[in-house]
């Protein structure tokens, strides 16, 4: 089974960033990436019933393909789901659950204060037991970087000969 880094679609720019980053994590680490997209559902009751089920406005639709060809412009494999929700965290935490990826690329909860927010953050981080990327302060610069190359030891031998 191929490894999947899961992407959730939150802002357009973020995202995007979000994307080329977790493409490039993607291709060192021969993973398929999965775009998830968040759908709200106001009563706990209509998750996964399909009642009311609202189609998502054109606008999206167009973002999700743009989305999918940046992906595909890496030469990665992209599905795209949608996933429903009445706690953000919550069901975060229940799709990472079901699909069980390497990493995790997610806007980060909010939150009306700061402490809040950093609170909710780091709970979310613990929860999921995976790398979480929200591109924040916290999270870092926002790059990628592969794992060093496993040396062989005969090129560990030559470089302690050069000591």
């Amino acid at each position: 089974m191929t490894p999947i880094i899961m992407v959730v679609t939150g802002e357009h720019a973020w995202t995007l960033q979000a994307l080329h980053l977790a493409a490039a994590m993607a291709r060192e680490t021969g993973a398929s990436l999965l775009l998830v997209e968040p759908v709200r559902v106001s009563h706990l009751e209509y998750l996964g019933a399909g009642l009311r089920e609202a189609l998502l406005p054109y606008e999206r639709l167009v973002a999700l393909s743009e989305y999918s060809a940046a992906i595909r412009d890496y030469g990665i494999e992209v599905a795209v789901a949608p996933y429903e929700y009445t706690d953000y965290a919550g069901g975060l935490v229940s799709a990472v659950e079901q699909i069980a990826p390497l990493a995790v690329f997610a806007p980060a909860p909010g939150g009306r204060l700061p402490l809040l927010a950093a609170a909710r953050l780091w709970l979310l981080r613990r929860a999921l037991g995976r790398p979480l990327y929200t591109l924040g302060a916290g999270d870092g610069a926002a790059t990628w970087t592969p794992a060093a190359p496993v040396e062989t030891p005969a090129a560990m031998a030559s470089a302690i000969h050069h000591l």
